[in-house]
């Protein structure tokens, strides 16, 4: 009897910690849950706030930038006239360009490209120019062998004083008048003298890779022409040009 009445106590015990366990909300004083309020005021708006929505537009592409169909514009230096005003259009996979500048009577020249683009997208254009140039330039005093030439000319076009670095005839020559008339030969020498300024001209065509990645622009390529250069001859340009890229859907 006594085991009957401790197995139904033990029984009672443990039906009630169990339905306590059931509700997990807490008890007030007089043993009641302690629920929080939730009161939905619309169908998508919840007491916390409005529910996030998906925009119907997110998923769309990114606008981007032209790849092609825009203009280009802006400076560089380099050849032809080592600082360089540039102007283009880029149209399709054809590439129109043109570039140079005046910076005195004897420093100027002059630059046209016509190029193909063989790989493009909203952020850099690879293509390859054919172009043609003329520059001239008046350096002072420059050493044989800067920018490619073999000689340089003098002021004077007389023979044995029309270049810098005189040859044998030149300095027989020079030695001759000088023997007839030393005052001359003074004068002939101050006019062919190295301390002073070079008249050089070149007109060139040539191949080049130009290579535009955002604004930054670099052209290198190689040329050939007539002129005071030798053959072949370095064509390189790189400066910053903006553009007309505007967005497009």
């Amino acid at each position: 009897m006594k085991k009957l009445i401790f197995l139904v106590i033990t029984l009672s015990l443990l039906g009630t910690s169990l339905f306590a366990q059931t509700s997990p909300y807490p008890k007030d004083k007089d043993g009641n849950d302690i629920q929080p309020e939730w009161t939905p005021n619309k169908s998508k708006q919840s007491a916390f706030g409005e529910d996030e929505q998906l925009k119907a537009d997110s998923l769309d592409a990114k606008r981007l930038p032209k790849s092609t169909n825009f203009w280009v514009y802006g400076a560089t230096i380099g050849s032809p006239a080592s600082l360089n005003f540039n102007l283009g259009y880029y149209f399709k996979d054809v590439v129109l360009r043109g570039s140079g500048g005046k910076w005195g009577p004897h420093w100027y020249g002059g630059q046209v490209d016509l190029g193909y683009t063989f790989w493009k997208t909203p952020v850099i254009a690879h293509s390859i120019s054919i172009v043609g140039g003329y520059f001239e330039v008046n350096p002072f005093a420059p050493e044989v062998g800067r920018g490619g030439q073999s000689s340089y000319p003098t002021g004077l076009n007389i023979p044995g004083y029309n270049r810098r670095d005189p040859s044998q005839e030149d300095l027989l020559i020079r030695s001759y008048v000088n023997s007839i008339d030393s005052n001359v030969g003074t004068y002939l020498e101050y006019e062919s003298r190295e301390r002073q300024r070079v008249h050089l001209s070149q007109r060139y065509i040539g191949l080049t890779y130009d290579f535009l990645l955002g604004n930054f622009f670099l052209q290198v390529g190689g040329g050939v022409g007539q002129g005071d250069y030798k053959n072949p001859q370095l064509l390189l340009q790189m400066g910053y040009l903006f553009n007309t890229r505007e967005y497009h859907d």
